[in-house]
């Protein structure tokens, strides 16, 4: 027999999931409840309130595929999701059939990889080229995205304590840059890493990564970042760094909501 009930505070959640990294650094004191998770019963399993990049309301769930699969069939918890504003949802990549039996989303959004790190990287060639971008670049940054990253959900100055930092060339000419802006849990999360596609395998984008990584770990204890699940080539910069992989998420949105553009 399984027994479900609402998370409360953080202190639960965090004893609920294991105090498992996700909770941690991107959750934290972010955190609005109520969430829920699985007192007994086979496996583990929470679920909890989470704001897409965009800001767009939504959920997340983690735990163990018994876990989920008895979390999902409680319709306390299925009518939970569905009367809270959550217009998205992202589980764990390898059990979303199992959420899906209980809770079918359809089939918009996609996979992307939470990555983590609470080491520093050390220096890498490129690095003293770094320097802070301000908001009179808003336009220039959102211009080379486009070109250079249109997948990248890189928003240029569109929230507050966003930091932007790039590399240009002996005329000016941006080649490289990126940015970092708080979690939930006021951990630096960075977005926009994008390199100009002639300069490429150069190391900017390895670069700017450790230079922005470096100072979130200095202040903070930790950095974090989202990536698409297909893009080996940054997979294989953030390893490097010292990033490793919390989750592999997959994400779907209801089929009522309008995402944001490249949202997954």
């Amino acid at each position: 027999m399984s027994t479900v009930r609402e998370v409360h505070d953080l202190d639960d959640l965090l004893a609920r999931s294991g105090h498992h990294p996700v909770v941690v650094w991107d959750v934290g004191a972010g955190f609005t409840a109520p969430g829920w998770g699985l007192t007994e019963g086979p496996g583990w399993a929470v679920a909890f309130p989470r704001l897409s990049d965009h800001g767009v309301p939504g959920a997340a769930t983690l735990g163990d595929a018994p876990g989920l699969d008895a979390l999902f069939a409680a319709p306390s918890v299925r009518q939970w999701f569905r009367d809270s504003g959550a217009q998205h949802l992202s589980v764990p990549r390898r059990h979303q059939p199992v959420v899906a039996r209980h809770l079918h989303l359809g089939e918009r959004g996609g996979d992307w990889d939470w990555m983590w790190t609470v080491t520093a990287p050390p220096a890498v060639p490129g690095g003293e080229r770094v320097t802070t971008l301000d908001e009179g670049c808003r336009e220039e940054l959102t211009a080379f995205l486009a070109e250079h990253s249109p997948r990248t959900h890189g928003q240029p100055f569109a929230r507050p304590n966003q930091w932007w930092v790039g590399v240009r060339d002996d005329e000016g000419r941006l080649l490289a840059c990126g940015a970092s802006e708080p979690s939930l849990a006021g951990t630096p999360t960075l977005t926009g890493i994008a390199t100009d596609a002639r300069v490429r395998r150069h190391g900017l984008g390895a670069a700017v990564t450790a230079h922005l990584t470096r100072a979130a770990v200095s202040a903070h204890g930790a950095c974090a970042l989202g990536m698409y699940a297909d893009n080996d080539v940054a997979r294989r910069v953030y390893t490097r760094l010292g990033f490793v992989t919390g989750m592999e998420w997959r994400s779907r949105w209801l089929s009522t909501s309008t995402p944001p553009r490249n949202s997954v």
